[in-house]
């Protein structure tokens, strides 16, 4: 890479072709440096990679020109959308940055009830089209619109977050993103621009469901199946002290492992502080009703009732203002640090959730989290493990320690919280992590993310990019 530095002509002859722009490191133009700069901003700001070229695309044709380019002049390179990669893969370090956050075209096929986004739409958006706007009536004149399985972050762009599994409120309903994937356009290392369905590379379709984050190729295009929802639901949360937390969450355990709940109904729950993030450390359980309303109230009420909350805000409204207001409260551009993995099936005991109440009230930042996601059962859990490159459908419970700090001189101590955190629930974990949520520190990770699937996904790789060049720590090996 050093003496591509010298190499203006072939970087003349690239921004030549493309209709996007070139963005370079050591560019001694003051505004070519600040777009630079803004390109590199990411979630986690401790991440310091340096690439040397960040190549903007408008375009499926900007993305073949662009590896063509990396290709002929023997670089190397790493693809982003939404910059939400947890150790940064997204951004190689000397290397050259495929950056497809400016493709934002989509598309909405009302009679077929299916979405073509290009990578760089984030699920808010499409949902303001296809829910907000759309609008069906149902056998008793209900009002229903139309969503895809997606996340709870607004920042989080589409392409990533279904490639690598994709859960949201909805799953347990609807399955995962990556299920809900109808077919996929993609750029291969050879710049071929092929498709991707149970038709056309069916093998391929098969990996990207659940291993397609930057393994196989550039991903331009995915079309989805989207999913009747009222317009609107009942959803919001209930916040009780700490000092009820173990009570709650062995109640949320319970409830689901015992009580046979109804798909519709799906609950994440979290330890954090309220308000966000100067109040007291509370236990928050938030989520949503997928059908009717008045079938989902009983279930509801059970969580109402429980104990002595301090603040319930469940009811009926718009389904857009609450996914809308629970992202809201996502931090962007925070140092941070991502622990986590699956419970084994009698993982959530008492001891473990003691143990984690305990640890959380020692957290040192009030903008730390550690979340507790509904990951299994339901949608998720009637599709096999094998018909898709994504695994993890049999454990009902996950957990995420999120360490979010401010500045840089903090980041000892909660580094220290979140490592003894995850050193304290590990053994309740079955060793499966999810591969969104990338951790650089697992060293078994080919098995902690695809298990019995990662030989398949291998014999994959070998055929789409023998040379492996689409590559990052943890990218699958040939």
């Amino acid at each position: 890479m050093d003496n591509y530095y010298l190499n203006i002509e072939s970087i003349a002859s690239l921004r030549k072709i493309l209709d996007g722009e070139v963005l370079l490191s050591i560019s001694r133009n003051s505004e070519e440096r600040r777009r630079f700069v803004e390109a590199l901003e990411i979630f986690n700001i401790s991440i310091k990679s340096q690439p040397a070229i960040i190549i903007r695309c408008e375009s499926t044709e900007d993305v073949v020109k662009s590896v063509k380019f990396i290709k002929s002049e023997d670089l190397s390179c790493s693809i982003r959308s939404g910059g939400h990669h947890f150790f940064g893969a997204s951004l190689k370090d000397k290397g050259v940055v495929i950056d497809v956050s400016n493709m934002k075209k989509f598309s909405f096929n009302e009679q077929k009830q299916t979405a073509t986004l290009q990578p760089g739409c984030d699920w808010h958006t499409l949902e303001t089209l296809t829910h907000g706007k759309y609008e069906k009536r149902g056998a008793n004149d209900e009002r229903y619109g139309l969503v895809a399985t997606g996340g709870d972050c607004p920042t989080v762009l589409n392409s990533g977050y279904t490639l690598g599994g994709g859960y949201g409120l909805s799953s347990r309903s609807f399955g995962l993103a990556c299920d809900n994937l109808i077919s996929a356009e993609l750029v291969l290392a050879t710049g071929e621009v092929v498709q991707a369905n149970d038709k056309e590379n069916p093998d391929l379709y098969w990996a990207l469901r659940g291993a397609g984050g930057g393994n196989f190729g550039v991903v331009t295009s995915l079309e989805y199946q989207l999913h009747l929802l009222p317009k609107e639901v009942l959803c919001g949360y209930i916040e009780w002290p700490l000092s009820q937390a173990e009570d709650v969450m062995k109640f949320y355990r319970d409830m689901y492992l015992n009580e046979n709940l109804p798909d519709e109904l799906s609950l994440g729950m979290f330890l954090g502080t309220s308000p966000y993030p100067e109040g007291e450390p509370v236990v928050n359980v938030y989520g949503l009703y997928t059908g009717p309303a008045d079938e989902g109230k009983e279930h509801v009420e059970k969580f109402q009732e429980f104990g002595e909350p301090i603040e319930d805000i469940f009811g009926v409204r718009p389904y857009l203002d609450f996914m809308t207001a629970i992202g809201e409260e996502i931090p962007y551009g925070l140092e941070s640090k991502r622990k986590g993995g699956y419970f084994r099936n009698d993982g959530l005991s008492d001891e473990a959730i003691s143990s984690i109440v305990s640890h959380f009230g020692k957290c040192p930042s009030g903008y730390s989290l550690t979340r507790f996601d509904l990951q299994g059962g339901g949608a998720i859990g009637r599709v096999a493990q094998d018909a898709t490159a994504f695994v993890h459908r049999d454990s009902l419970f996950h957990i995420s320690i999120g360490s979010f700090w401010q500045h840089e001189s903090e980041a000892e101590e909660n580094l220290k919280w979140a490592y003894e955190h995850y050193q304290i629930v590990s053994p309740y974990l079955n060793g499966h992590a999810y591969q969104n949520y990338a951790d650089a520190e697992i060293t078994d990770w080919s098995h902690a993310y695809y298990g019995q699937n990662y030989p398949r996904l291998q014999q994959i790789k070998k055929k789409y990019d023998p040379e492996n060049f689409f590559e990052f720590k943890q990218s699958i090996r040939t």
